[in-house]
């Protein structure tokens, strides 16, 4: 929502109790207006309602194009005699060709846990590759399968990573509104810092 000098004025709900035509239901209740002094918006990476801002209010003026990249990542409770309590592994590269870019992390937790992912670019050129596929064969690299033999993933999920770094991070604020964390872009991709920098 905007005030009438072009300022951001709030957000609007969204309506509740319509069909899948629209149609609105015994239970219709419309949207909220929501009106604040300073609205903060943190989406998350590319988020919808930033991407009108930084369009409206021309917040990436000067600055480079964004980065895309595609994360995975799992949780494993492996053997003791595998854990190193502490210990964290950053990679560049394999699996992947050299025309792609990608990396994985691995950190050895507490209670005998890893947390081990994987990131590529989504800007990689073979239409063919599968991200996911890939991270799992960067599991078969001996030195990570030496790790997790005998073990069991406990967790796993996916995000998307807004990469640009600090040459790609748009004017966070406007008349009215803040953009904060990934919706802005403030992951620091060569420190692997994403809700440090957001914080």
């Amino acid at each position: 929502l905007y005030n009438e000098d072009g300022s951001v004025k709030g957000v609007i709900t969204q309506d509740m109790g319509l069909d899948k035509e629209g149609n609105k239901k015994d239970g219709y209740e419309p949207g909220m207006e929501l009106h604040a002094k300073v609205t903060v918006f943190a989406e998350g990476c590319r988020g919808h309602l930033g991407k009108q801002l930084i369009k409206k209010f021309d917040l990436d003026n000067g600055k480079d194009p964004q980065q895309y990249g595609i994360g995975f990542k799992e949780i494993w409770k492996i053997d003791e005699k595998n854990h190193e309590e502490g210990l964290v592994m950053h990679t560049a590269g394999w699996p992947l060709d050299k025309n792609t870019y990608g990396g994985s992390f691995v950190y050895h937790a507490e209670n005998k846990e890893v947390y081990l992912g994987y990131v590529i670019g989504l800007d990689y050129k073979n239409p063919h590759l599968s991200p996911f596929d890939e991270f799992q064969r960067f599991k078969t690299h001996p030195a990570i399968s030496k790790m997790l033999e005998g073990g069991k993933r406990i967790s796993y999920g996916a995000r998307a990573l807004i990469e640009g770094g600090f040459q790609s991070l748009p004017k966070m604020f406007m008349p009215g509104a803040l953009l904060i964390g990934c919706d802005a872009g403030t992951l620091n991709m060569p420190k692997i810092k994403g809700s440090h920098t957001a914080m």
